[in-house]
C-alpha cells in the first residue's frame, strides 16, 4: 500500500473515530478462536448440522461448539433452524448479516494467502 493511502486511512479513522473503537467491538463479536473458522465453514456450506459442522470445523470440543454458536445466534450472525422432529435435527444458517461477512472474510483471505505465498517463496 502506497504511504499517501495509508495515511489517508489512518487520518479517516482519527477523524471519524466514534467513542468507542468499531474494530474492538467487531472482534468481541466474532474474536473468539473458533467463531471465524465457524462463520467460514458456514459460508462454504450454509445449513449445516450441528455433527457435520463439528467435523469441518475441526479440533472444537462440544462445549465451545455450542458456546459459540448460542454466541454467534445471540450476535444476529447465525440462525437455528430445529425441525421439531424425532429424533431432533437442528441445522445452522447464516443470517444476511452473517452473510455480510464475506466481504471482510474475503479481505482477511486475500491477505493470508499473500503472506503465505511471500512467506513460502
Amino acid at each position: 500500500m502506497e504511504q499517501r493511502v495509508f495515511e489517508e486511512k489512518i487520518h479517516r479513522f482519527n477523524t471519524e473515530m466514534p467513542e468507542y473503537c468499531p474494530i474492538t467491538y467487531s472482534m468481541k463479536i466474532i474474536g473468539s478462536k473458533w467463531k471465524i473458522p465457524i462463520l467460514w465453514k458456514l459460508m462454504l456450506e450454509d445449513g449445516q448440522h450441528y455433527n457435520h459442522l463439528k467435523r469441518m470445523v475441526g479440533n472444537i470440543t462440544n462445549t465451545m461448539l455450542t458456546k459459540s454458536l448460542r454466541e454467534l445466534e445471540e450476535a444476529k450472525l447465525l440462525e437455528r433452524h430445529d425441525d421439531k422432529t424425532v429424533p431432533p435435527s437442528v441445522t445452522y444458517h447464516l443470517t444476511n448479516l452473517g452473510k455480510e461477512l464475506i466481504y471482510t472474510m474475503e479481505g482477511l483471505f486475500d491477505w493470508g494467502q499473500e503472506i503465505h505465498d511471500a512467506r513460502e517463496s
